[in-house]
């Protein structure tokens, strides 16, 4: 944590995380967190949705949408899901 010359704090990421993690363990009110760890809510706010979002995009997970059936004469559908990297799944059902 730095602070600059008007007054204002500056946090790294990983501070952020440190924050947000005993905010999560507190089981405090957003607000009276804020308020006790004298942070601006707006701030906390901000970087919590951030974080959420790396932690999604980097987590691997991959929701699967189940597509409309396409239903073939014997009443089977056929499904396909293509996974990263190119690895392609078929199935009938």
């Amino acid at each position: 944590m730095r602070t600059l010359a008007d007054g204002r704090v500056r946090r790294t990421e990983s501070e952020w995380r440190a924050i947000v993690s005993r905010f999560e363990r507190s089981g405090m009110s957003e607000l009276a967190f804020c308020k006790k760890a004298k942070l601006s809510r707006q701030v906390f706010r901000q970087w919590r949705q951030r974080l959420a979002e790396r932690e999604e995009a980097q987590s691997g997970f991959v929701e699967w949408v189940v597509p409309e059936v396409v239903e073939e004469p014997s009443g089977r559908g056929e499904f396909e899901l293509t996974l990263p990297g190119g690895a392609v799944l078929r199935w009938k059902a």
